[in-house]
């Protein structure tokens, strides 16, 4: 086993109520999965800090990667939540495929939030 790639990342709730503000269609159409925004649309109040840990978790897989992912849609980065209730990360299309080259087998995810704050870490390895 070994540790291929870390990410980290933070977004401002507030930052992510903005774009809902301005641009929420297509900003949830663009960025987030038809589960995802309906598992977030449940959260009623807490819909923007959902989000936040949403787009937080995509970021730091992108970094996670460790190289030039502009290409990668968020949308192909899926936050999916268990039964049990913890989050793990699919990947679909560009995203797994760079997963794959790099000989990443595992993805591993923690997101958290603190009143303004969400932050999500992603673990690359191969096992």
């Amino acid at each position: 086993m070994s540790i291929l790639g870390l990410g980290t990342d933070i977004v401002s709730v507030a930052r992510i109520d903005d774009m809902l503000q301005r641009h929420e269609v297509r900003f949830l159409n663009r960025c987030f999965s038809d589960q995802e925004i309906q598992w977030v649309n449940s959260r009623g109040l807490g819909r923007a800090a959902s989000l936040a840990g949403r787009w937080a978790a995509k970021e730091a897989f992108l970094k996670a990667l460790g190289r030039s992912v502009t290409h990668i849609p968020y949308g192909d980065i899926e936050v999916v939540r268990s039964a049990q209730g913890p989050v793990s990360l699919q990947c679909h299309g560009l995203a797994a495929s760079e997963m794959a080259s790099m000989g990443a087998t595992e993805c591993f995810l923690s997101i958290s939030h603190e009143k303004d704050f969400a932050i999500a870490t992603v673990l690359l390895q191969n096992i």
